[in-house]
Protein backbone atom coordinates (compact mmCIF):
# COMPACT_ATOMS: atom_id res chain seq x y z
CA UNK A 1 0.00 0.00 0.00
CA UNK A 2 2.81 2.55 1.05
CA UNK A 3 4.34 1.53 -2.12
CA UNK A 4 1.48 2.39 -4.75
CA UNK A 5 0.28 5.65 -2.73
CA UNK A 6 4.01 6.95 -3.64
CA UNK A 7 4.62 5.77 -7.15
CA UNK A 8 0.56 7.77 -7.39
CA UNK A 9 1.94 11.10 -5.68
CA UNK A 10 4.89 11.30 -8.00
CA UNK A 11 2.75 10.58 -11.39
CA UNK A 12 1.01 13.59 -9.90
CA UNK A 13 1.49 16.92 -12.16
CA UNK A 14 1.71 19.16 -9.35
CA UNK A 15 2.68 18.85 -5.74
CA UNK A 16 -0.47 20.15 -3.85
CA UNK A 17 -1.98 17.74 -1.04
CA UNK A 18 -4.44 15.40 -2.16
CA UNK A 19 -6.92 13.83 0.36
CA UNK A 20 -6.76 10.11 1.44
CA UNK A 21 -9.96 9.68 0.37
CA UNK A 22 -9.03 10.44 -3.06
CA UNK A 23 -5.87 8.37 -2.99
CA UNK A 24 -7.82 5.23 -1.77
CA UNK A 25 -10.60 5.80 -4.62
CA UNK A 26 -8.26 5.76 -7.06
CA UNK A 27 -6.47 2.99 -5.97
CA UNK A 28 -8.98 0.79 -4.49
CA UNK A 29 -7.84 1.28 -0.59
CA UNK A 30 -8.89 1.35 2.89
CA UNK A 31 -9.80 5.03 3.30
CA UNK A 32 -9.48 3.97 7.10
CA UNK A 33 -6.02 1.51 6.34
CA UNK A 34 -4.50 3.98 3.91
CA UNK A 35 -4.72 6.91 6.67
CA UNK A 36 -3.05 4.92 9.02
CA UNK A 37 -0.02 3.95 6.62
CA UNK A 38 0.24 7.59 5.74
CA UNK A 39 0.61 8.21 9.34
CA UNK A 40 3.83 5.95 9.38
CA UNK A 41 5.40 7.54 6.98
CA UNK A 42 4.46 11.07 7.96
CA UNK A 43 6.42 10.09 11.05
CA UNK A 44 9.74 9.27 9.03
CA UNK A 45 9.40 12.37 7.20
CA UNK A 46 8.61 10.33 3.90
CA UNK A 47 5.33 12.21 3.24
CA UNK A 48 3.82 15.41 5.29
CA UNK A 49 0.16 16.13 6.06
CA UNK A 50 -1.86 18.92 6.33
CA UNK A 51 -5.38 19.20 8.32
CA UNK A 52 -8.51 20.95 6.68
CA UNK A 53 -10.72 21.56 3.92
CA UNK A 54 -7.53 21.86 1.28
CA UNK A 55 -5.62 19.91 3.49
CA UNK A 56 -4.06 15.86 2.11
CA UNK A 57 -1.02 14.37 1.80
CA UNK A 58 2.26 15.37 -0.85
CA UNK A 59 5.85 13.90 -0.63
CA UNK A 60 8.20 15.63 1.61
CA UNK A 61 11.15 13.50 1.12
CA UNK A 62 13.47 14.59 -1.63
CA UNK A 63 14.14 10.33 -2.15
CA UNK A 64 12.11 7.57 -1.51
CA UNK A 65 13.71 4.13 -1.33
CA UNK A 66 11.87 0.62 -0.85
CA UNK A 67 13.90 0.46 2.23
CA UNK A 68 12.55 3.78 3.56
CA UNK A 69 9.35 2.02 3.30
CA UNK A 70 10.18 -0.94 4.95
CA UNK A 71 11.26 0.80 7.72
CA UNK A 72 8.50 2.76 7.87
CA UNK A 73 5.93 0.31 8.03
CA UNK A 74 7.53 -2.73 9.15
CA UNK A 75 10.74 -1.62 11.44
CA UNK A 76 14.38 -1.63 11.07
CA UNK A 77 15.87 -4.60 9.25
CA UNK A 78 18.47 -5.95 12.24
CA UNK A 79 20.97 -7.18 9.46
CA UNK A 80 24.45 -6.10 12.29
CA UNK A 81 22.77 -8.45 14.85
CA UNK A 82 20.03 -10.66 13.62
CA UNK A 83 18.23 -13.26 16.48
CA UNK A 84 20.35 -16.10 13.76
CA UNK A 85 24.07 -15.44 12.89
CA UNK A 86 23.36 -17.23 9.87
CA UNK A 87 20.89 -14.75 8.57
CA UNK A 88 22.98 -12.25 9.05
CA UNK A 89 24.19 -11.82 5.23
CA UNK A 90 21.03 -12.72 3.73
CA UNK A 91 19.43 -9.61 5.77
CA UNK A 92 22.30 -7.15 4.57
CA UNK A 93 21.99 -8.11 1.38
CA UNK A 94 18.43 -7.68 1.09
CA UNK A 95 18.27 -4.39 2.91
CA UNK A 96 21.17 -3.01 0.41
CA UNK A 97 19.48 -4.57 -2.80
CA UNK A 98 16.04 -1.97 -1.06
CA UNK A 99 18.13 0.69 -0.69
CA UNK A 100 19.14 0.94 -4.66
CA UNK A 101 15.04 0.91 -5.53
CA UNK A 102 14.38 4.45 -5.95
CA UNK A 103 10.53 5.05 -6.46
CA UNK A 104 10.94 8.71 -5.97
CA UNK A 105 13.55 11.13 -6.39
CA UNK A 106 13.29 14.56 -6.74
CA UNK A 107 14.91 17.19 -9.26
Amino acid sequence: MSVETIVFLKQRKNSDYLQASEIAKALNFSVGYLQKVIQMLSRQGIVECKRGRIGGVRIRARMVTLLDLWKATSGDLDSADPGLAVMKRPLKAFADSMSKVVLYSKK
